[in-house]
């Protein structure tokens, strides 16, 4: 008889036990892994299953497709936005675009536009990545970030307007997914020194 690949029983027993958030944890970290070796286009769910060390059903009972693992894989990611608190406006500002700069890098170009190609026939995902894409959670902390300079006195309270808000991360996105560049600090001084701050200057005026 043909001998057949034993399964070490200890490792078995443990991937048995994996439910709920731990198993999940296993699948997105898998699902990380592979995009970045691979990419998007060549990323399969049989792939990130033998990477997390379960199979792809699965993966099929959370997720109905590649594309929405990989929003969730996204999303994890970009969810997880510490917000500066330096004391000052600019250096906040500079600090989260430096941190969204660094968020951004680690999502290839070939991922959002596989994502987009993916999604364009499923109005729920594709809402779901134009969320992603526009930084909501970035823009999120933005504000954060200006009512904390409002509390401090150096800009008038809100509202402000969520196009003002989601300026710059909506350039900085530009960057990477249309031009496929990583902005560099000068570039992000530019953002904060020559657009940013004027145009929220311009706002205050505009209300007085």
């Amino acid at each position: 008889m043909p001998n057949t690949p034993r399964t070490d029983p200890s490792a078995a027993e443990t991937m048995s036990r994996r439910r709920g958030a731990a198993l999940e944890d296993a699948i997105l970290d898998a699902a990380r892994d592979e995009l970045a070796q691979l990419g998007y286009a060549k990323s399969t769910m049989s792939g990130i299953a033998n990477r997390a060390g379960t199979s792809k059903p699965v993966l099929y009972r959370r997720w109905s497709s590649l594309a929405e693992l990989v929003l969730d894989t996204l999303g994890r990611r970009f969810a997880d936005v510490p917000v500066p608190d330096t004391g000052d406006l600019r250096d906040d500002v500079l600090a989260l675009l430096r941190q969204a700069r660094a968020t951004l890098a680690g999502t290839s170009r070939d991922t959002v536009t596989g994502l987009i190609a993916d999604t364009v026939h499923d109005p729920r995902l594709e809402q779901r990545l134009r969320d992603l894409i526009a930084g909501s959670a970035l823009s999120d902390a933005m504000s954060t970030v200006l009512e904390r300079a409002a509390e401090r006195g150096q800009i008038p309270p809100g509202p402000w307007p969520r196009r003002v808000i989601t300026l710059p991360m909506s350039l900085l996105r530009d960057d990477f997914v249309v031009f496929g560049v990583r902005p560099s600090d000068a570039d992000l001084v530019a953002v904060t020194d020559q657009v940013f701050l004027p145009l929220l200057a311009a706002h205050r005026e505009r209300r007085e």
